[in-house]
């Protein structure tokens, strides 16, 4: 018996769940660093337009940090994932 947890499989649980899952991770982390070390002036919170993804700016900070944490967390989702069909596809199957 081969390993029937396949990437096609897995695609739209990676996608999803898992990928907001670490995402929401991500939010939390960059929000939690920037209130540890201040978010700087108002005035550049980010937010309109690609200014939402400079890094330098509180939005963009917190944006590439919850894309960073959901790209991190369906990689390592689809590994544990893989990992466990090829256990799976080893044992013996004939019952209890």
């Amino acid at each position: 018996m081969g390993n029937k947890i396949t990437f096609g499989r897995l695609f739209f649980f990676l996608l999803i769940p898992a990928f907001t899952v670490g995402m929401g991770n991500g939010s939390v982390f960059g929000a939690a660093v920037m209130c540890a070390i201040g978010r700087g002036a108002y005035e550049t919170w980010g937010g309109f337009g690609m200014a939402a993804y400079d890094p330098t700016t509180f939005s963009g900070f917190v944006d590439w940090m919850m894309l960073l944490f959901g790209l991190a967390f369906a990689i390592i989702t689809l590994l544990a994932m893989a990992k466990h069909g090829q256990v799976e596809s080893q044992r013996d199957n004939s019952g209890w």
